[in-house]
Formats: C-alpha cells, sequence, structure tokens
C-alpha cells in the first residue's frame, strides 16, 4: 500500500493529484534501505571507539602543551561550519533566492537543505539526553552514560548538523570538486570538538554517521522500515510537505 499525506500552505497544492502538478517529481523509485546491519556496524564502530581510542585521545586533547595559538584559530574557525549562524543564513539564503527570482529548482533545493538539517538536529537534540553521555572534560572515563541526566556529549551536534549539511549541499552541487570541499570542512567540524575536548573521538564519529544518513533519508535517497522522510516540495502557489511510505 502506498500511503501519501500532504499538507500545504496554499490549498490548491494539497489537491495536486500527480508529480507535475505539485511541482517535484516523486523520490527514487528504490531508493537504498537502510539494513539492520548497517545500523550495527555504525554502532559496533562507535563502541570500539569508545574503549579503545577516546580515552589516549582526550587525554591528548586535554594537555595545552599540545595547543598553540594557530590551531587554536583553526579549530574554532572549522567549528563554524556546524553551528546555526552558518547553517541557517546560507540555507534561507537559497529559499529566498528561489523565492525571489521564481526559481522552483533553486527553492527546492533549499528546501531539501533545510529539511535535511531540521531531521539532523531533531534527532541528534532527542538521543544526546535520552544518552546522557558525559562531555570528555567532565569525566575521565569514556562512555559513562547515565540516561536523562543532561549530559549531552554524545553525539556531537556540531558534527552531525556539518555532515547534513555538506552531504545536502554536495547532493545539490552535483560537483565533485564542491563534494570533496564540502566534506573536509565538515571532517574539520568534527576534528575541532575533540581537539576543543567538547567531545569524544566516538561522539564525532557517530555524529558524522547520523548527519549523513539524516540528509539521506529527508531527500529521499534512503529509506528505514519502508519508510521515507518528509519530502518537502514547492510549486508556484505555495510550499507542501509529502510523506510516503510502501507497506
Amino acid at each position: 500500500m502506498l500511503l501519501i499525506l500532504s499538507g500545504s500552505v496554499a490549498p490548491s497544492v494539497a489537491a495536486a493529484q500527480d508529480s507535475t502538478d505539485i511541482g517535484v517529481p516523486l523520490p527514487a523509485a528504490k531508493p537504498y534501505a537502510i539494513k539492520w546491519w548497517g545500523v550495527g556496524a555504525v554502532v559496533g564502530a562507535g563502541l570500539v571507539a569508545m574503549a579503545v581510542v577516546d580515552e589516549p585521545v582526550q587525554q591528548w586533547a586535554a594537555n595545552p602543551a599540545n595547543h598553540g595559538s594557530t590551531a587554536n584559530d583553526i579549530a574554532s574557525t572549522s567549528r563554524r561550519f556546524g553551528e546555526v549562524e552558518v547553517v541557517v543564513p546560507v540555507t534561507a539564503g537559497i529559499i529566498v533566492a528561489g523565492l525571489a527570482a521564481h526559481n522552483q529548482a533553486l527553492l527546492r533545493s533549499g528546501l531539501r537543505i533545510g529539511a535535511s538539517v531540521a531531521v539532523a538536529s531533531l534527532v541528534t537534540g532527542v538521543f544526546k539526553y535520552a544518552l546522557g553521555v558525559e562531555r570528555p572534560y567532565q569525566t575521565e572515563e569514556p562512555g559513562d552514560f547515565d540516561p536523562g541526566s543532561g549530559n549531552t556529549s554524545l553525539w556531537s551536534g556540531h558534527t552531525a548538523m556539518a555532515f547534513s549539511f555538506a552531504t545536502a549541499l554536495s547532493q545539490e552541487a552535483h560537483r565533485p570538486w564542491a563534494t570533496v570541499g564540502l566534506y573536509t570542512l565538515a571532517t574539520a567540524t568534527g576534528l575541532s570538538r575533540v581537539y576543543d575536548n567538547q567531545h569524544w573521538v566516538s561522539d564525532v564519529f557517530v555524529g558524522a554517521a547520523i548527519g549523513i544518513a539524516s540528509a539521506k533519508l529527508a531527500t529521499g535517497r534512503w529509506t528505514i522500515f519502508g519508510l521515507r522522510a518528509p519530502v518537502p516540495l514547492a510549486t508556484p502557489t505555495g510550499v507542501s510537505v509529502m510523506w510516503h511510505g510502501t507497506f
């Protein structure tokens, strides 16, 4: 059974009958389906990082002797790529440009980017508080879970945001050089969080995986349990959100 739900700021959009009417083609007929072993691999790699990598890297990062003014400046600059002060204005700028120029392709690109970072932000916010892992400057023991405690180390929100942003932008750009550059910036964001002793390596690794998956799910390229994420649509008469899945 194929289920399609659509809510819109313009009634005529909700009444659209086919992909031509709603102004955007449906997502790929056979997107990549996330497998249980893929999720298990990410979780397993994260646990290995906690047990083997987190502590020695944190000890290095916490040592002032390993920090310098140039490295500090690079880390401070790199971190910006995963912050709302950069992500929101860029995304909003693309959307506004699409609206101002009556460019539906540009508008849809902005909406897809916005949906990607929104999914990453929402999922990260929920799990951070649910897992309750202490940050490296709070404890010397990595992997200290305390659900509901308010500890918010796992996973890195900056990293998740940066990788969802980079993934969504690279999908829209369709240029190898853009993909390399964007993922380099996202990686630098994650490394800066470890360097600043704000996150464990495992936090950054999982955050990167979540960021990429969020963008892929939000843009209909991946599915999870047969479901696609809500897809933002745009037409000359308004904006809507469509959700569909196969059961």
